[in-house]
């Protein structure tokens, strides 16, 4: 199941290093930061979560955000249809 979310719904302004695909680092993230996440899927990511989600792709040579990295609408989403597809406790 896919659900894409116009970008025009989001005004954000775009950074032009982002996370990576969230297909490819959120079933391999660690349940504390997968519950810290899920506590508030609007607020800025901590700055722990944004390098373990780049450890997690392999990006480890990749400049890693400091600060203000969000989760986007589609990737939002994602964590939606997750949460309705995993047996979440």
């Amino acid at each position: 199941m896919t659900s894409l979310i116009e970008p025009a719904h989001d005004d954000r302004p775009r950074r032009r290093h982002g996370l990576p695909p969230i297909g490819l680092w959120w079933p391999m993230l660690e349940r504390p930061l997968q519950r810290e996440v899920l506590e508030n899927l609007h607020a800025p990511l901590r700055a722990v979560v944004v390098r373990r989600i780049f450890e997690l792709c392999e990006l480890d040579d990749a400049p890693v955000p400091r600060m203000g990295m969000r989760l986007g609408p589609n990737e939002r989403a994602y964590i939606a249809g997750w949460m309705h597809a995993v047996d979440w406790d």
